[in-house]
């Protein structure tokens, strides 16, 4: 339960108690009701902050069956050995999930399921787990699809996902994440390509990779995936090669080390230190 919701608790009990007072014996025990109520007040104002607090002090823990699930399929998560780092990465997950606000597209679809917002929130961790600022302050709304779908930006499109910077917010086609997420060597991680865009746009400072369209040929010799494949899977114009490159980069690390040594020691350098 949230902090917040405990905290009012006590508050409502001195509430009835000052409330039966005034009742039985006088008005004038009316104001034993000010100073909780005034608590109450704070309290739901600052809620979300209080509440973060607490969650960042005492995270919540994965459900079991959602935890093996994510265990299971993150490429990252199997590359962490020791239990204090698969301890932190289930930690930056679960917060990251709480610091996001996950929608539908309309309000008569059903709420975003955990186990999507799991997959999109510890896709997200993963970019961002060696950073001490690991949340996305410029980007915290995620819009999941049952579906490919069309947008404003993209009307003509029926498309996997989608980043809009003006409003902070990532798109996905459920089925796309999910199938990028569990077998990312058979179907392109597009979750992870929005998040790598949105961890660019949020860090322009840092000296990131420029494009070099001949690295398109390299990542289809480490992925086997064609950027022509890459494009009709997400299917929308103007595919970008650094997401692109941060993608196979982590889903393919091995590979990207033999086949770009220099660039793999500069994305190493970039998620290591931020």
């Amino acid at each position: 339960m949230q902090l917040s919701k405990l905290i009012y608790l006590p508050l409502i009990f001195f509430m009835a108690i000052g409330a039966f007072m005034a009742f039985k014996y006088g008005s004038q025990y009316a104001q034993i009701m000010i100073p909780p109520a005034v608590l109450m007040g704070l309290t739901f104002v600052l809620s979300p902050q209080i509440d973060w607090w607490w969650y960042q002090k005492h995270p919540p823990q994965i459900a079991p069956p959602l935890r093996k699930f994510v265990e299971t399929h993150s490429t990252f998560f199997k590359t962490l050995k020791t239990e204090s780092a698969q301890q932190r990465f289930r930690e930056r997950a679960v917060l990251t999930k709480l610091s996001l606000d996950f929608k539908t597209p309309t309000e008569d679809d059903d709420p975003v399921t955990e186990d999507l917002k799991m997959v999109i929130a510890t896709t997200a961790a993963t970019l961002t787990f060696q950073w001490e600022a690991y949340l996305w302050e410029k980007f915290e709304n995620v819009v999941v699809f049952n579906g490919a779908f069309i947008s404003p930006q993209y009307p003509h499109h029926q498309h996997a996902s989608e980043l809009f910077e003006p409003d902070g917010v990532l798109l996905f086609s459920a089925p796309h994440l999910m199938k990028g997420f569990m077998n990312p060597q058979q179907y392109y991680d597009v979750c992870m390509h929005e998040w790598a865009r949105a961890l660019a746009l949020s860090y322009p400072h840092l000296p990131w990779p420029s494009d070099n369209t001949q690295r398109w040929l390299d990542l289809e010799r480490i992925s086997g995936f064609p950027a022509p494949a890459i494009a009709q899977w997400i299917n929308r114009p103007n595919l970008e090669l650094l997401p692109a490159t941060i993608v196979t980069f982590f889903h393919f690390n091995e590979r990207f080390q033999k086949q770009l040594p220099d660039l793999h020691a500069q994305l190493t350098q970039l998620f290591q230190k931020g």
